[in-house]
């Protein structure tokens, strides 16, 4: 099941200020990690680099054709993003028979097809600790520093811990590159990378841009008058206990979490968590998307309860081509800027005095 676009989740470990998240522009000099991975942003950045665009990060559609293009203009060529319906028909198969179904059954779902899942919803506070201390050297996690962003946060924490599968120069210099920093670092310099996000953005219009920056001055300028507000009010213990009653209020946007197998370990990667959280040891002999299955059914079956919106996606190897075209035609209309087509026809019925009646 599907929804239209994703919104930001509400997450307090997910600090404004610290992120750059303040209307997608603000500095994040005076924090070491900010300044950690800004001497190494020009390095970072892909060969032939052009000018700095827009800094922030628009909302993208939920669509599986979408996500394959972001990889394939990324410089990842042979991978597709494919959504698995229907979900229930997964979840009501035994993990052990999975394993030994043929290819007619959920092949999106075979092992040896599957770099990775994406399991969206809409986003919820842990209910559990992490227990893990620091991310392991041989596993590659980064946070979700900006609003709109998940997605190819996402598809990032998938595909840049498959060592053999190749990004592309762009984006193998920068897993090169990022490979020993650490999550916090590995996010900024993500969301500074204008080869990643200059194609995440390449969906949205200039209204939709504009309307992000809007969203994020009011979410920053509301939340710092609503602090101050109640540091004036309220005695420092009474505010700490109230600001972690709210953390779970609100309505929480759609977010993309991914699952992945990485250094003889099976995990679940949310950006807006400090570490990946490990889920159980892997074998060579396993096969990772069926132990995998009982943490994703439980995440159905609360986002079942919450929520409609939900859906399950699988990072393959590409085996069919034969939709490229059709796919690439499908992309050039989704790219397409109807905002000053839609200004005009809102200015033309406007003079002949029958705007109120076409609007309602």
């Amino acid at each position: 099941m599907s929804w239209s676009k994703e919104a930001p989740p509400t997450n307090p470990a997910n600090d404004l200020a610290s992120a750059g998240m303040t209307a997608q522009t603000s500095s994040t000099a005076g924090s070491s990690t900010a300044d950690t991975a800004s001497m190494t942003t020009d390095d970072i950045s892909a060969p032939n680099n052009q000018s700095r665009s827009w800094s922030g990060w628009a909302e993208l559609e939920n669509d599986p054709v979408i996500f394959t293009t972001l990889l394939r203009e990324w410089g990842v060529p042979n991978i597709q993003v494919n959504e698995v319906v229907p979900l229930d028909s997964v979840f009501d198969t035994p993990p052990y028979v999975l394993g030994l179904l043929g290819r007619g059954f959920h092949s999106h779902l075979r092992r040896e097809n599957v770099f990775g899942l994406i399991f969206l919803s809409r986003w919820m506070p842990a209910e559990t600790e992490n227990t893990l201390i620091e991310t392991p050297g041989d596993v590659w996690f980064a946070n979700q520093t900006s609003s709109f962003s998940c997605a190819s946060v996402a598809l990032m924490n998938i595909i840049n811990n498959h060592a053999n599968l190749d990004l592309g120069q762009a984006l193998n210099h920068f897993r090169a590159k990022t490979m020993n920093m650490t999550p916090k670092e590995r996010g900024i310099a993500l969301d500074r990378f204008d080869h990643v996000r200059d194609v995440h953005n390449s969906f949205a219009a200039p209204f939709d841009k504009m309307n992000v920056d809007l969203r994020l001055k009011q979410d920053v300028a509301a939340a710092e008058k609503k602090k101050k507000a109640a540091m004036a009010k309220r005695p420092r213990k009474k505010l700490k206990e109230e600001e972690e009653e709210e953390c779970g209020d609100g309505d929480n946007g759609f977010h993309f979490v991914a699952y992945v197998p990485a250094g003889g370990f099976i995990w679940r990667m949310d950006g807006m968590e400090r570490l990946p959280r490990k889920l159980g040891a892997l074998s060579p002999e396993d096969n990772w998307v069926a132990l995998v299955l009982p943490e994703l059914q439980a995440q159905w079956e609360t986002a079942s309860t919450t929520a409609l919106e939900f859906s399950l996606l699988s990072l393959t190897v590409m085996t069919d081509s034969s939709s490229l075209e059709a796919d690439r035609i499908k992309m050039e209309r989704v790219r397409e800027d109807w905002g000053p087509f839609i200004a005009q026809m809102v200015r033309l019925h406007a003079e002949k005095g029958d705007l109120k009646g076409t609007l309602g």
